[in-house]
């Protein structure tokens, strides 16, 4: 799956050595809600690093053939993208940026990526997400409509226009 979504911005397969920045950016992606606030850091961290395992363990098993992307900047990792490519529908599993760089149109670029991957398919494209998030904002504009509900996440997808 590497992919170029603008002058700067790449994505290449995630590798066995991407494991430290995949951990990294998880981390960075738990609002402060999600965090174990009464913990020391080493136990935070600690704490973190097994989320982070047991989220990879269950992407895994329930989708053992998605693609697991890390997203690149000027030769330097800023996200990843973990995509499950099925015959009826283009599911998102994860989309995340460093912090820093969030806001800046990467995510709208490489969703409408994906919008035109299940034009050519002609499948949906869905989602999981938490509701009230900046995230769940970003796939609204982009089209993205609820369909339900999934434990606390909101169930979302985006139908091509052909299959409307």
């Amino acid at each position: 799956m590497s992919t170029r979504t603008s002058r700067t911005i790449e994505m290449r397969p995630a590798e066995a050595a991407d494991q430290a920045f995949m951990e990294l950016l998880y981390a960075s992606t738990r609002t402060a809600d999600q965090r174990m606030g009464a913990c020391d850091t080493a136990t935070e961290a600690l704490l973190m690093a097994l989320q982070f395992r047991a989220r990879q363990t269950q992407l895994h098993a329930y989708y053992p053939y998605a693609d697991a992307a890390v997203i690149i900047e000027r030769e330097r990792p800023i996200g990843a993208l973990h995509v499950n490519y099925g015959s009826d529908e283009i599911r998102i599993l994860d989309i995340s940026l460093l912090p820093e760089c969030r806001s800046r149109g990467i995510g709208l670029g490489l969703l409408r990526s994906l919008q035109a991957q299940g034009v050519r398919m002609r499948v949906p494209v869905r989602l999981d997400v938490l509701p009230g998030t900046r995230a769940q904002r970003l796939f609204q504009r982009c089209g993205f409509t609820l369909n339900g509900a999934n434990g606390l996440y909101l169930c979302m997808e985006w139908m091509p226009p052909l299959l409307t």
